[in-house]
């Protein structure tokens, strides 16, 4: 009796630990991955999608992100390398807004 029930345990415990662990692999491995536990033992499978990758912030999202924001007549007053400056009106006052150009278009001013 003793016996079966330290088997039983010991399967839980086995189970437990690789269903702990199967999480913490698949976030290592990357979007996309596959970790399988089976009875060989715990394989990844890694799988290469195409993602369509959100790279720098581009003038039309830096205008519609003015625009979500409240501005009216917004428009590209100036691009750099490193910024967006979009211009328009907001509460009847011109007013600037100017957008990084990296990944999200975070704002970086606002007058």
């Amino acid at each position: 009796m003793f016996r079966k029930l330290a088997k039983t345990l010991c399967v839980v415990a086995a189970l437990g630990a690789a269903g702990a662990a199967a999480p913490t692999a698949a976030s290592a491995a990357g979007f996309g991955a596959t970790v399988t536990i089976g009875g060989g033992g715990v394989e990844f499978v890694g799988h290469r999608h195409h993602r369509r990758h959100y790279g720098h912030c581009s003038p039309g999202r830096a205008v519609s992100k003015a625009r979500h924001y409240g501005l009216r007549h917004a428009h590209v007053r100036r691009i750099t390398h490193r910024s967006i400056l979009v211009a328009g009106r907001k509460h009847h006052r011109h007013a600037l807004i100017r957008f990084a150009r990296v990944r999200g278009c975070p704002v970086i001013s606002y007058r």
